[in-house]
């Protein structure tokens, strides 16, 4: 009977603690609900709306949600600013009754809502609506007349909200011209009136296109896509003007940005700076209009030679796991182990010399593109294997000789399809003289005298 009662009991005390967890702990402490008891919209849930409805000063401006994305549905079709939107939300979630005056006792004409101009609705996802017919300001105070939903009576509320009733559209307008970080975009094309550039990311790393095939510099694309995305609207412009007084018909510029989720592409055409104003105008996917810090069509404006990458080889110096070395005294392979290098035959290897040699590797530029194989001697090899976020990889660098005395060593690097001249004494520094690769032997103690 007794194991019978405390499984009972064990039972309960489940059901109980279950019951607290999934329902109990979700419901409104007894501050919350007096807290809510004040609302004027005691039963409205602000992260449930999905459509706002405002009448302002300067006409009807309606929003809706879609996907968790705010956007302008009149009087223009717009992606709308989240930030204004969610905190204009939350002000009418937050509004408090402070004062109700009952039907009949005055005079609607007397709060300026005989015939309000301005009101609000807010629309949740089941249909319900929250609406505010907006009056005058209380004689003394900052409160503002109010009708809520139908009823007839007037509330006094504060009046803080009111300010965005005065807002235009633009004000309810996203000034952010692109959405795309770097780790999402697959592609990115820049047209000019005379020249094309495409680069994509592959294995985590841009590769130019066109107008050639080779590595493209990494910190120049995160800074185009970087400065993309902060780009910001300095003036919305309207829908319809001729383009070519825009300059836009053709454009000075065109950006293309894929991004790797497979949706349509971002299209950005924009017009030479204006240097009276600072700024470009830009047409964003064949329709949004609006002008933009000029800095932008600086940058765009490079010539495609200095989008190559001037390193050798984007390399991290910790991603490699084994390295080999080989030249005219032999070859030598070493494994990371723990974190050491460690000789393959199990011996000891020179740690602070590999780590030189690899930081030099990294740390490689190049002199000169795209340079014919020399016929000089093989100054001697490196291979790596990696292991980085985007898998395992070899990469092999050859280096030769320079062609004259002062002259650059050439190199080529298995992934870049291009002959690279480099410094020969950097050259040097890596591949050169690979025995001294292992710890010096200990010297061998002194007799004492006598």
């Amino acid at each position: 009977m007794r194991s019978r009662n405390l499984i009972i009991l064990v039972s309960v005390a489940i059901a109980l603690g279950l019951f607290i967890f999934f329902v109990e702990r979700h419901q409104p402490t007894t501050d919350e609900r007096e807290e809510r008891a004040d609302r004027l919209f005691p039963n409205l849930d602000r992260d449930a709306v999905v459509a706002l409805e405002l009448e302002t000063g300067h006409g009807s401006i309606r929003l809706a949600k879609n996907n968790d994305e705010w956007r302008l549905v009149e009087p223009v079709e717009y992606p709308a600013d989240a930030t204004t939107v969610k905190a204009f939300v939350d002000a009418i979630a937050d509004l408090d009754a402070e004062r109700t005056l009952p039907a009949g006792e005055v005079a609607p004409g007397d709060y300026g809502l005989d015939a309000p101009v301005l009101g609000l609705a807010l629309v949740d996802a089941q249909g319900r609506r929250f609406s505010l017919a907006v009056g005058d300001e209380a004689p003394l105070g900052s409160n503002r007349a109010v009708r809520r939903n139908e009823d007839e009576e007037i509330i006094l509320v504060p009046g803080y909200f009111a300010a965005d009733l005065a807002k235009d559209v633009d004000d309810w307008r996203s000034r952010d011209v692109v959405d795309l970080p770097e780790h999402d975009l697959e592609s990115v094309e820049i047209e000019t009136v005379e020249d094309r550039i495409r680069a994509e990311q592959v294995r985590g790393r841009w590769q130019l296109r066109e107008p050639l095939a080779d590595l493209a510099d990494p910190d120049q694309m995160r800074s185009l896509v970087s400065e993309l995305n902060t780009l910001r609207v300095s003036e919305f412009l309207p829908g319809d003007p001729d383009a070519s007084s825009l300059g836009l018909d053709p454009p000075a510029f065109r950006v293309r940005l894929q991004g790797k989720a497979g949706d349509d592409a971002l299209t950005l055409e924009l017009s030479a700076a204006d240097k009276e104003t600072g700024t470009a105008v830009c047409r964003r996917n064949g329709s949004d209009l609006f002008r933009v810090p000029s800095a932008i069509v600086t940058r765009l404006s490079k010539a495609p030679v200095l989008w190559r990458s001037n390193r050798v080889w984007p390399l991290t110096t910790w991603d490699v796991t084994k390295i080999e070395f080989a030249g005219a005294a032999g070859q030598t392979r070493f494994d990371r182990v723990d974190g050491m290098w460690q000789a393959e035959d199990g011996g000891e290897a020179d740690n602070p010399e590999l780590s030189r040699r690899l930081s030099a590797l990294a740390d490689l530029e190049v002199r000169e593109h795209d340079l014919v194989l020399p016929p000089t001697e093989v100054m001697g090899s490196v291979i790596l294997d990696l292991a980085g976020d985007e898998g395992a990889e070899t990469l092999t660098y050859t280096f030769f000789a320079p062609l004259e005395e002062g002259g650059h060593a050439a190199v080529t690097v298995s992934s870049r399809d291009n002959v690279m001249g480099v410094d020969a004494v950097s050259a040097e520094t890596i591949v050169g003289d690979i025995g001294n690769l292992r710890p010096a032997a200990e010297m061998p103690a002194l007799p004492e005298d006598g």
